[in-house]
């Protein structure tokens, strides 16, 4: 059985570290923060679980194990919640995701102060009121720069 036990585990190992660098070459090769979040997050946990898997494994199931398993928990944890404040706060601050139209996502804007970027992902940036003089209003601090 310890033979069976040694073999599930190594598979284990070597799954967990293809797939961590799977991982690696995503956040690398993938067009936008949205994507590139996504293999950060759930390929990187996969990768984990294998990993801490075959060393459970490996180590039997004592102290250690449970040790192991309180890590894989918090990871577990910790990125997913990491991954979806990132991507809100991309979104509240203006980055869409490749490949999606903004008027499609709630509070979207469809209006020609859209652009594309070399990153890959459009950015939506804000249009200023002309309405508002910033020479006379007391809640502009410095004048913006005016787009060109």
């Amino acid at each position: 059985m310890s033979e069976v036990l040694d073999i599930i585990s190594y598979v284990l190992l070597v799954a967990g570290g293809l797939v961590s660098v799977v991982a690696g070459i995503g956040v690398l090769r993938l067009p936008d923060l949205f994507s590139r979040m996504h293999a950060a997050s759930m390929l990187d946990t996969l990768g984990a679980a294998c990993i801490l898997g075959g060393l459970i494994l490996q180590v039997g199931f004592t102290v250690v194990g449970f040790k192991l398993c309180m890590v894989f928990a918090f990871l577990a944890i910790t990125t997913s919640t990491a991954a979806h404040a990132l991507a809100k706060s991309a979104l509240a601050d203006g980055l869409v995701p490749y490949g999606v139209d903004p008027s499609d996502l709630p509070g979207g804007h469809d209006d020609a102060s859209t652009g594309s970027s070399d990153a890959g992902f459009r950015e939506i940036r804000p249009t200023i009121d002309p309405a508002i003089d910033p020479a006379t209003d007391p809640a502009i601090d410095e004048v913006p720069p005016s787009p060109a």
